[in-house]
C-alpha cells in the first residue's frame, strides 16, 4: 500500500472497534458489539429467545414459571501448552507446574465470567446447562479457546440487585433442585497441571514398552502417586471455591482427566514423561432463603413408544 494513501472512514471505523473491542476484553468486559446487541435486546426485545434446552426442560422451566432470556456465551482465546518434544532446559522432576495451572484456571474463569456479563446485561437471574468447551487450533500451535455457554433465565421473586448465578445442571435437574428447595451459587471448578518424571526405576518396571524383556505385572507407583497428587489438588481447589461462594455443597461434579506425553532425548535416548491436566467441575448449592416462593409439584409422564 502507497505510503500517502489514506484510510477510508470505513476502514478507520474497523480499526477503532476492534481497540475499543481489545479495551473491554483487557477490563474484563465483553466486546461493545455483543453488549450493543444484549442491551438492545433487553429494551426492545419481542419475546423471541434462543435457547439450547430441550424440549421436555424448556417446558419443565415453563410450568415452574421460570422465563427463558436467551443464550449467552463467554470466550477466551489463550495460549497453553507445554510444548511436545523438548531438551529439558528446566530441573527434571515430579511436581505440579503452577505456571501452567495458573493458565488453565484463568482462561476458564473468563470465559464464565464473559457469559456471566451476558446474563447480567439480559436481565437475568442466572445461567443454567453451563457447558465449558476447550479445542485447539491447527493454523495455531499451543493456542486453546475455552468457551462457556448456557441459557440464561429468569426467576420471578428474585432480588434484581443479585449477580446472576451460573449452574452446570440441565434444565430438567435445575427444576428438580428448585423444587426440593435449593438454589445453584455457581459453577466451580478446580485445576491442577502435574509433571510426572519418569525416573530410572520406573523406566526399568516399563523396559518391556521400549523392547525389553520385564515381564512383571505390577503397579507403577510413581503415576499413581502422581494422579493422585494432581487430583487432590484440583479437588481442594474446587471446594475452595465452593466456601468462596457460601455454598453448602458442590453437585453434579465432572472429573476430566488430560494426559500428554511428553518425548525428548538424553544422551541420544529417548525418554517420554506425562503431564496430567486435572479439571474438577461442578456446581455450588445451598438451601433457598426463607421467602423464595417454590413452585406447586408437577406430574411428569413420559409418553414415549417402547
Amino acid at each position: 500500500m502507497p505510503f500517502w494513501r489514506k484510510d477510508t472512514p470505513e476502514e478507520i471505523r474497523a480499526r477503532e472497534a476492534q481497540e475499543a473491542a481489545i479495551k473491554a476484553l483487557e477490563s474484563g468486559d465483553i466486546p461493545p458489539i455483543a453488549r450493543n446487541r444484549l442491551e438492545h435486546e433487553r429494551k426492545h426485545g419481542n419475546g423471541f429467545f434462543t435457547s439450547d434446552l430441550s424440549c421436555r426442560e424448556f417446558l419443565l422451566l415453563k410450568e415452574a414459571g421460570l422465563q427463558t432470556l436467551g443464550q449467552v456465551m463467554g470466550t477466551a482465546f489463550f495460549r497453553v501448552r507445554f510444548g511436545g518434544t523438548t531438551n529439558f532446559n528446566f530441573n527434571r522432576s515430579t511436581r505440579e507446574f503452577t505456571d501452567l495451572t495458573a493458565v488453565q484456571t484463568n482462561s476458564r474463569r473468563a470465559a464464565i465470567n464473559r457469559m456471566k456479563r451476558e446474563a447480567e446485561l439480559l436481565g437475568a437471574s442466572g445461567v443454567v446447562g453451563v457447558r465449558i468447551t476447550q479445542r485447539g487450533h491447527s493454523w495455531a500451535g499451543g493456542l486453546s479457546e475455552f468457551t462457556a455457554i448456557g441459557t440464561a433465565i429468569k426467576i420471578p421473586g428474585r432480588p434484581e440487585n443479585q449477580p446472576p448465578f451460573s449452574s452446570s445442571l440441565n434444565g430438567q435437574e435445575f427444576w428438580q433442585l428448585h423444587q426440593a428447595g435449593y438454589q445453584p451459587r455457581a459453577v466451580v471448578f478446580g485445576v491442577c497441571s502435574y509433571y510426572i518424571f519418569t525416573d530410572q526405576a520406573t523406566r526399568a518396571m516399563l523396559y518391556t514398552w521400549l523392547g525389553g524383556n520385564n515381564t512383571n505385572n505390577q503397579e507403577v507407583n510413581l503415576y499413581t502417586q502422581g494422579f493422585y497428587s494432581a487430583r487432590e489438588l484440583a479437588s481442594s481447589r474446587m471446594l475452595t471455591a465452593m466456601r468462596q461462594c457460601q455454598a453448602d455443597g458442590v453437585i453434579g461434579v465432572d472429573f476430566d482427566p488430560d494426559i500428554e506425553v511428553i518425548e525428548y532425548e538424553v544422551n541420544n535416548r529417548e525418554h517420554q514423561d506425562l503431564l496430567c491436566n486435572f479439571t474438577m467441575l461442578g456446581t455450588a448449592i445451598s438451601k433457598a432463603k426463607p421467602g423464595l416462593k417454590s413452585p406447586p409439584p408437577l406430574m411428569c409422564l413420559n409418553l414415549a413408544t417402547r
